[in-house]
């Protein structure tokens, strides 16, 4: 998950390649023991979570029986959400410096059902969930990553993202038809890509998109 409300100016990151392996060194080091600590980040992921219950809700899947992939997981706040409420959370990110605050907390909070990893997973066809958190806006080739994730699914699974909306006013994040460009062309069906919740940075509302689709059950 990343959030604005602290300054943030890293590079794009390469999430994935051909070879599924992951690229560049880790911008994110110097944000990672204070990850936690960010109110609006912790907003941001609860937001995020509210959210998806409501998503899910409407068409699933369940989330008791729920194999889940965080991707872009961080220090794990959205998955600190989901724990206790799925069957397990594959949490992945691309930053070793995250990762490490999240093994941290996984190992004194005792989560049993979360593992962590580094970069794409393996595990084709394997996951009921996978949500990304403002995670999708770094990566160098959406399209790419997305795919790569939509591979993920089980048929009838879902994919979710959420990222900032960019505009003519804010230059960072993702449009509205890249994402559903992007969902389409991995495949996806009933692609829906909408205003998700509302969320103030440094006294400014905005209005984070959301993304959701699914893989075909047959």
């Amino acid at each position: 998950m990343r959030s604005c409300s602290v300054e943030l100016d890293p590079p794009a990151i390469g999430l994935v390649t051909d070879s599924g392996d992951v690229t560049d060194d880790d911008p994110w080091a110097e944000y990672a023991a204070d990850w936690d600590d960010d109110e609006g980040a912790r907003i941001y992921a609860a937001s995020a979570h509210r959210h998806l219950l409501d998503l899910l809700d409407v068409r699933g899947p369940a989330l008791d029986e729920a194999v889940v992939c965080d991707f872009g997981a961080g220090t794990g706040l959205l998955t600190e959400h989901l724990v206790g409420r799925v069957a397990r959370v594959d949490a992945v990110d691309s930053s070793p410096a995250m990762l490490e605050q999240l093994r941290r907390k996984v190992a004194r909070r005792g989560w049993s059902t979360v593992t962590v990893g580094l970069g794409m997973p393996d595990a084709v066809g394997r996951h009921d969930l996978v949500v990304c958190s403002s995670v999708l806006g770094f990566v160098d080739d959406l399209d790419v990553t997305v795919a790569a994730l939509a591979g993920l699914l089980r048929p009838g699974g879902a994919l979710v993202v959420w990222d900032w909306e960019r505009t003519d006013d804010h230059d960072h994040g993702l449009t509205r038809s890249e994402i559903h460009s992007a969902l389409t062309d991995a495949g996806l069906t009933d692609v829906l890509v909408e205003s998700a919740f509302r969320f103030r940075i440094e006294g400014e509302a905005v209005w984070p998109l959301s993304g959701v689709a699914w893989r075909n059950a047959t």
